[in-house]
């Protein structure tokens, strides 16, 4: 984390407080809120600390009259609250006293996180098409294993398009397909944009033959966007034992026979597509 939450309960916990077994858990929690880096983090923080104060967490819908009305999900799921383990005063007095600023210190850490993710995601994402930016391609090339696909495609009639009718129109396209490749792809699959109109798709696990189709209805989905008048052409390329940056070559050079055999199509790389000569990176 870049900066601190509000350390509402340790100030509570060291003023005049007469249970220091109590005020080592509290310690340690807000401690330990000040370096987590996800609001998961911090609800597990938040949920061991009420454990160690001799609580429970449970769905708040299951609970019944002795739960203490405190929701401990910080947002995530269904809304938990607290009870005391053994049903006496004492442990319900004692949640009551720490639960409640934990809690405050809990959901300031995990808005902390929240905004430091925000603005880490905002620099690595292309702002125009809300696909991953030129920086992020190279990484994650070296990090994709065998078996993954690697797609190149271009818009078809792009320049055509901007020399014709103005940059506007053709960022007007650009975020437009930017939006249909999202709404395509699996969290787990990866879109990045090179620049101007070229986009790189890596399908995660993917049998080629499905990522052939799925490219297919791609192509025809974008045709019927209204406005762009522009196509897609596309190379596929199985990532093999040589690599990522290999199969991105592949790929690139499928691309350019999708290109001279007509546009608008996808092409699946073949044994020669591979080549021996040192891949572009």
């Amino acid at each position: 984390m870049r900066s601190h939450p509000d350390l509402s309960s340790l100030g509570r916990a060291v003023l005049g407080d007469q249970d220091p077994a109590a005020v080592l858990i509290v310690l340690g929690a807000v401690r330990a809120l000040l370096r987590v880096d996800s609001r998961q983090q911090a609800s597990r923080v938040l949920r061991k600390a009420v454990e160690d104060l001799g609580g429970t967490v449970v769905l708040e819908r299951l609970a019944g009259s002795a739960a203490l009305p405190l929701d401990v999900s910080l947002g995530l799921g269904e809304p938990r609250v607290v009870m005391a383990v053994d049903g006496s005063g004492w442990s319900q007095r004692r949640l009551q006293r720490y639960v409640p600023d934990l809690i405050d210190d809990a959901r300031a850490a995990a808005d902390q996180c929240d905004r430091y993710q925000r603005q880490a995601l905002r620099a690595t994402m292309d702002a125009l098409t809300g696909v991953s930016g030129r920086a992020e391609i190279a990484p994650r090339l070296a990090a994709t294993p065998v078996g993954d696909v690697v797609c190149l495609m271009d818009l078809d009639g792009f320049k055509i398009l901007n020399d014709t009718f103005g940059h506007a129109a053709g960022d007007d396209a650009l975020r437009a397909f930017g939006e249909l490749l999202r709404a395509r792809v699996r969290d787990a699959d990866f879109v990045g944009r090179y620049g101007g109109d070229e986009f790189l798709v890596v399908f995660d696990a993917a049998p080629i033959e499905i990522v052939e189709l799925r490219l297919q209805d791609l192509c025809r989905a974008w045709n019927a966007t209204e406005g762009h008048r522009t196509s897609v052409s596309i190379g596929v390329a199985m990532v093999d034992d040589r690599g990522a940056v290999f199969a991105s070559h592949a790929a690139d050079r499928a691309l350019y026979r999708a290109k001279r055999l007509g546009k608008d199509r996808v092409e699946i790389a073949g044994p020669g597509d591979y080549g021996t000569d040192a891949p572009w990176g």
